[in-house]
């Protein structure tokens, strides 16, 4: 009796170890990625609802989980709900929120505000080249990104950056006059040191305050919003937008680099290919966004100027040459080498 009481409870616990399927990880996900329980992650968006780049981050998490087969779930925060981009970006590095898009932090590193030099491209088809996976100035941001553990994931334009006034400026196409209008600076050396060589004087005032500084007269204009954001924040304090295309407005996507390599690897491709396709699509639909809303700020009665690609050129030209060098001496000697050769030179 005893024999067979043996018997019955050895064939038992060889039936268990068959169910289990030898002892495999259920959650590791397997060769196809599929997993018991789906995976989620947190991704933080400093663009509002309504914004492209925001819609861009709502097909993207659709995209992957319809790739996942619901595996992969994106929970996003918008309008900076988890913080402001500088805590967001170490929140990253940490772990603690697992992905971003947003403005990057040059608080760890000069170097990853490169996007934001002025006068880095003066057109769509060049900003198409330094800002797209492939370029040497793309490959020096990934391997900073991947420096701080984090995985690099596109770089999403939206628009050119202006100059916007309630007074007009007679001179703007010639960067050696000297002008007489006061210009608002974000608080960004960089972009200060490119106004003030243009013969602007500049001060910096805070963003909330920028409205009611236009209208009372406190400054003449500003520098640092697309035509979309001067037609939606700014159009009844403003007379004039240049289109002088200085810097591109632009957020980056990325994940902190450990909980990407947890995932699944097919889970890591669909992922990094979604975002990365979006981001290649930013530049025709940041092209769009700009021509609709020049339009919208000249329906409303304000006077646009613009400016031929030779005339941009002499004020780029301008810019870089006063201004550059003192840009790569906070960024370094690397980023200086990857721009001079995706530019050329």
């Amino acid at each position: 009796m005893r024999k067979v009481v043996g018997l019955l409870v050895a064939l038992l616990m060889i039936m268990s170890l068959v169910a289990c399927g030898g002892g495999g990880d259920a959650g590791s996900g397997g060769g196809d990625g599929a997993s018991a329980e789906p995976i989620t992650l947190r991704v933080a968006v400093q663009s509002n609802e309504d914004h492209e780049t925001c819609k861009a981050v709502r097909r993207v998490a659709e995209k992957v989980e319809a790739e996942t087969d619901g595996g992969l779930i994106l929970e996003i925060y918008s309008d900076s709900a988890l913080g402001d981009y500088s805590a967001v970006f170490d929140e990253v590095r940490q772990g603690t929120i697992d992905i971003a898009v947003q403005s990057i932090s040059g608080e760890y590193d000069p170097a990853l505000e490169v996007f934001y030099l002025p006068y880095l491209f003066t057109n769509y088809e060049e900003s198409a080249k330094v800002l797209s996976e492939g370029s040497n100035t793309y490959k020096l941001i990934q391997d900073k990104f991947d420096s701080y553990g984090m995985v690099y994931m596109g770089c999403y334009v939206e628009g050119f950056v202006q100059v916007a006034s309630n007074t007009f400026i007679d001179n703007m196409a010639d960067p050696s006059a000297k002008k007489d209008v006061l210009i608002r600076c974000p608080a960004i050396e960089s972009g200060r040191l490119q106004m003030d060589c243009q013969g602007f004087p500049t001060v910096t005032i805070p963003y909330a305050d920028l409205y009611t500084s236009l209208q009372t007269k406190v400054c003449d204009g500003w520098m640092g919003g697309t035509a979309e954001l001067n037609y939606v924040s700014f159009r009844d304090v403003i007379k004039y937008l240049y289109v002088v295309n200085c810097q591109m407005e632009n957020n980056s996507a990325f994940m902190n680099k450990e909980t990407y390599e947890s995932l699944p690897e097919d889970y890591q491709k669909i992922l990094y290919d979604a975002f990365t396709e979006e981001a290649a699509l930013s530049f025709d639909r940041a092209e769009a966004t700009d021509n609709d809303n020049i339009q919208k700020l000249k329906d409303y009665g304000i006077e646009v100027v613009t400016y031929t690609q030779d005339e941009l050129d002499v004020i780029a030209s301008w810019v870089r040459d006063k201004t550059w060098d003192k840009d790569f001496e906070m960024m370094g000697d690397d980023v200086k080498d990857a721009v001079y050769a995706d530019m050329g030179w």
